[in-house]
Formats: C-alpha cells, sequence, structure tokens
C-alpha cells in the first residue's frame, strides 16, 4: 500500500520459485546429488532467465534459455557435486 492506503498495482513481470530450498541431507563426499527447482511466470509477458550462477563452482544449475509463457512453468536443475566437505552454496537467480 501507498502513503494513502491505496493498493498499488502488482508488477506485471513476475517469476516465482515454487520452493526456493532444498536440503541435500548427508551425501556421500565425491557423489554428486541433483535437485529441481520450478520456476512460475505469474506475470503477463514471457520472461527469459538469462543467467543463474551459484555461490561456489561445486554447484551447477542448467535451465532453458527459451522464454516462459505467463502462467507457464520451467525447471532450473541444480547439480552439486560432494568432492569436499563443507556448507551447501546458494543458488543464485
Amino acid at each position: 500500500m501507498n502513503t494513502e492506503g491505496t493498493a498499488l498495482p502488482r508488477p506485471a513481470d513476475m517469476l516465482v520459485v515454487k520452493d526456493n530450498l532444498h536440503n541435500f541431507g548427508k551425501i556421500p563426499q565425491g557423489r554428486p546429488a541433483n535437485t529441481t527447482f520450478e520456476i512460475i511466470n505469474s506475470g503477463v509477458t514471457p520472461l527469459k532467465l538469462d543467467n543463474v550462477q551459484a555461490s561456489c563452482g561445486c554447484t551447477t544449475p542448467v535451465w532453458s534459455r527459451d522464454p516462459i509463457e505467463p502462467g507457464a512453468t520451467a525447471k532450473i536443475v541444480v547439480g552439486y557435486n560432494a568432492y569436499a566437505e563443507g556448507l551447501l552454496p546458494r543458488l543464485l537467480l
């Protein structure tokens, strides 16, 4: 709401991540693990993911470069290679 108490318009372009957190649990060292994040285009125009990055090189996101139509979903498959011990990285959209 703005200062006059009226609702602000909703942005026309919006991507929503269905579940934005995943716990891999215990992964044996040296074994890769994968998970999939679902993204929904809740806007009114097609949107395209040009860049998805992880916070370290042990995590590799894979996604389609095709536009996501309004109301449609897309997936980002995230692979984590547990080569070294440590904390899990973050994925940046």
